[in-house]
């Protein structure tokens, strides 16, 4: 019996599509890829998530315009996935019962929740001939977000995903070596022959600047990490979220 199917060939095959083609995606392919979502997983069924899709052209833009990704607008559906704690606990009170004193743990529950979900959604369009993209940049405008998409307090944009049918066919980019990221009982740390392969074998995912690069852009002191994490915890702090 073959050990690959058409749900591993499809998610062997996932490359983040950043050009698309003007085409309405039929009601009965976003039903079943809004449907996808919503049979995710979801911790202790809490449904700590929400997804906002922007149909209206002018947001899109505005959105795209702030984050400086063009797909945004270009692309057939997009989607916002958020950490919503406001329903939940909407919902808590509705039945009087008063909600957690400390978000910190549901937060990173929400989080994990969304990205589980938008997966299943990425997954089921990919499965349909579509092509997607999960847009981290959301972070970078999380407050003109808040304040386009009215959300209320206890929510926070986590990421976008973009889906629609692509116009471009790029290469499959590397990933670390697998033993690198999947271990047997224990953690197992990297030596230094193992960093300088995980450098090897990431080398060629831009033909621009080396993966070194990349992550020092993202991930060292300065980097946009350093900067989203002071915005995140501002923006988390007036929406209302505590424990933060």
């Amino acid at each position: 019996m073959s050990t690959v199917n058409s749900v591993i060939e499809t998610i062997l095959a996932h490359r983040s599509i950043r050009r698309y083609k003007r085409h309405k995606i039929p009601e009965e392919h976003v039903d079943a890829i809004e449907r996808a979502a919503q049979r995710a997983p979801t911790d202790a069924t809490l449904h700590l998530w929400t997804a906002i899709r922007v149909d209206d052209n002018e947001k899109r833009s505005i959105i795209a315009q702030e984050i400086g990704q063009p797909h945004v607008a270009e692309a057939s559906l997009f989607y916002i996935y958020t950490a919503d704690l406001y329903r939940l606990y909407r919902i808590l009170e509705h039945s009087k019962i008063e909600h957690a004193e400390d978000d910190y743990a549901l937060i990173l529950f929400a989080a994990i929740d969304a990205a589980i979900a938008a997966e299943n959604m990425a997954l089921a369009a990919e499965s349909l001939g579509y092509g997607t993209c999960f847009i981290g940049a959301v972070q970078n405008s999380a407050a003109t977000i808040i304040n386009l998409l009215n959300l209320p307090p206890k929510t926070y944009p986590l990421f976008g995903l973009t889906i629609g049918l692509p116009a471009e066919n790029p290469r499959l980019r590397p990933r670390l070596p697998r033993e690198m990221m999947i271990h047997v009982d224990e953690y197992k740390d990297c030596n230094p022959e193992d960093l300088e392969k995980a450098k090897e074998t990431m080398k060629g995912i831009s033909r621009r600047r080396s993966w070194i690069d990349i992550i020092a852009r993202y991930a060292a002191r300065g980097g946009y990490f350093d900067a989203r994490s002071r915005e995140m915890k501002k923006l988390l702090g007036k929406q209302g979220f505590t424990g933060v």
